[in-house]
């Protein structure tokens, strides 16, 4: 059977403390630090000799304060108050004891005089006495001489001075009554008196009488004046505050104040005026900056069109077109084309064409659906022999009879509060309410069709039988596509079209390396209408997930032909 350890025997090391875990159970003993360069710390401000660092030691509670240098005494007294397993208390870094009420005070006392020394110097004090020359004076004369040589003094202090000599001469003679009286030897010695006339002080009370003098004084009002920041400089004005208008009528302090009152009256005319100074001011600032704002806006505009409307720089002839025919001004134009360029807020184009956001939202919902019906024209279908004339190369071997590519494309809008719409609306692909779009181009990447906005919900094949795109097409062509749009093939065969898309996979049966090849060239040349999409996301109100706010789904339809137009304007999408 396994016998139960001794506990350790813990002990103070502190010199005079006799604390130890027998006599002082309850109390905690802190253990030394071993490092070598602490525990020599420790030491000397224990005031003990230096021991081994090997050696385990302890200090108790007592030459610490618990609370402040303790690093977990609240976590040790909850443990203790709940009778839980004990937590061992942790000294802070760099804490030294500080306590050592057990320890007497070994502050050093002044040295005392060595016998020697005492000795020594009492010879030498009988020496010089010796060797200096003897007066011989009676007692009475030295008492005399020194009332006379202190005449000055007081008659107190000389009184009081005189009795403490003679006393010390009497004492000196009853002392020394073995010597004789002739061989007597006197000293002189200076004296010092301090001579101090006493007074006393007496507190008086005395009534100061001061004059007064009410005076009455009117609240004066306080000018304001409105200071801009404007170019101008406001000339201050020659009119001057009249306080007195007649000297003579001055003759009392109400007269006074009745004057400065008239005059404080009139006093308004001048802060109003300055104030329609400083308004005048404001608006023509305000105009300046606005004016200023304008154009520098215009001329970035005219600078990178691209960046800032979507349309190259080359292109830029086509904003005085449209100006031109059709009835809306050029700064309309641009605010339009901005607004669907960069989807910048209302109050940032407020702020860039110097107009207020309320104008900003009316002439951009004023301008969209014209200028839509005007950038409709630059979407126009092509003609096979057209296509064929601008057929990439990668076309022509095998798919010289495809004069489309379609896809379809989803814009993210706002929740709808009605519960049909939130259905209609829901695209399970993009997990979010978005309108759908269906998007044809030639392989060239030219935009020949874009339809209306239909809800997420809405399949591929049924936006291509809904929509008017099947009107376009010509017996004999192709139109290539994605997996999605399997289902209307029997739709392009009416029209005695061919469907040209990746071929189906199935997991149960893999396949074949001619059809893998096959999806492998189709997926290269639809890569085009992609590219497409990817140009018409440079606009950023058509961003996927742009979330475009529900009183523009209105005008989503419009804003999609103008991004359309616009694109159909840049650069070849396929560089030859």
């Amino acid at each position: 059977m396994q016998q139960d350890s001794k506990p350790t025997f813990k002990y103070c090391i502190v010199p005079e403390c006799k604390n130890t875990n027998r006599n002082a159970p309850n109390k905690v003993f802190f253990l030394v630090p071993r490092g070598e360069d602490v525990r020599r710390k420790w030491c000397k401000i224990m005031k003990r000799d230096m021991i081994s660092p090997s050696t385990c030691l302890y200090c108790c509670e007592d030459h610490f304060d618990l609370e402040e240098d303790t690093a977990n005494y609240i976590q040790y007294k909850i443990m203790n108050i709940q009778e839980k397993q004990k937590t061992v208390l942790r000294l802070k870094k760099g804490i030294l004891p500080h306590k050592f009420q057990c320890q007497k005070n070994t502050t050093p006392q002044p040295s005392l005089e060595r016998q020697a020394y005492k000795k020594r110097r009492h010879l030498e004090i009988i020496e010089e006495a010796l060797s200096a020359v003897p007066a011989k004076q009676s007692v009475s004369t030295l008492t005399v001489s020194s009332q006379v040589d202190h005449e000055e003094a007081s008659t107190s202090s000389s009184q009081i001075y005189a009795e403490n000599i003679e006393m010390k001469n009497l004492c000196e003679a009853g002392c020394s009554a073995s010597l004789s009286t002739e061989n007597r030897i006197y000293v002189d010695k200076a004296v010092q008196v301090n001579s101090k006339n006493y007074y006393r002080s007496k507190g008086v009370n005395i009534n100061f009488c001061a004059k007064k003098k009410n005076t009455a004084t009117s609240p004066f009002k306080i000018s304001k004046k409105t200071i801009s920041t404007s170019p101008l400089k406001i000339t201050h004005t020659s009119a001057k505050r009249v306080l007195c208008r007649d000297s003579d009528s001055i003759e009392s302090v109400s007269s006074a104040q009745v004057t400065v009152l008239s005059s404080l009256s009139s006093e308004p005319d001048i802060s109003s005026s300055q104030c329609s100074w400083a308004e005048e001011a404001d608006s023509y600032t305000e105009a300046q900056f606005k004016s200023q704002m304008r154009t520098c806006t215009l001329v970035s505009i005219e600078m990178e069109p691209k960046m800032l409307i979507g349309l190259p720089k080359k292109s830029y002839y086509l904003i005085k077109l449209l100006s031109d025919n059709i009835p809306l001004p050029t700064v309309d134009i641009l605010i339009t084309l901005k607004k669907i360029k960069l989807n910048e807020s209302v109050s940032i184009l407020a702020m860039q064409f110097g107009y207020t956001q309320s104008t900003i939202s009316r002439i951009f919902k004023k301008s969209v659906p014209v200028l839509a019906m005007k950038m409709k024209e630059l979407i126009a279908w092509q003609t096979s022999a057209e296509v064929f004339k601008k057929l990439p190369i990668a076309f022509r071997a095998r798919y010289s009879n495809v004069i489309s590519i379609i896809d379809c494309l989803e814009i993210q809008i706002e929740k709808p509060t009605n519960a049909v719409y939130q259905s209609l609306t829901w695209s399970q692909y993009k997990k979010c309410n978005t309108l759908k779009y269906l998007i044809s181009c030639t392989p060239d990447g030219l935009v020949t069709f874009i339809s209306d906005g239909y809800g997420g919900r809405a399949t591929d094949v049924m936006i291509v039988e809904d929509c008017s795109f099947l009107n376009y097409l010509q017996p004999g062509t192709a139109i290539m596509a994605d997996r999605g749009f399997k289902d209307i093939s029997h739709l392009l065969i009416k029209k005695n079209c061919t469907l040209i898309r990746p071929p189906s996979v199935s997991t149960a049966t893999a396949c074949t390396k001619e059809e893998v090849k096959q999806a492998k060239r189709i997926a290269a040349l639809r890569i085009n209408v992609e590219r497409v999409i990817s140009r018409l996301r440079e606009f950023h109100i058509l961003l996927p997930h742009a979330c475009v706010d529900h009183h523009l789904v209105p005008v989503i339809d419009d804003i999609i032909i103008i991004a359309c137009g616009l694109i159909n304007m840049q650069d070849f999408l396929i560089k030859k």
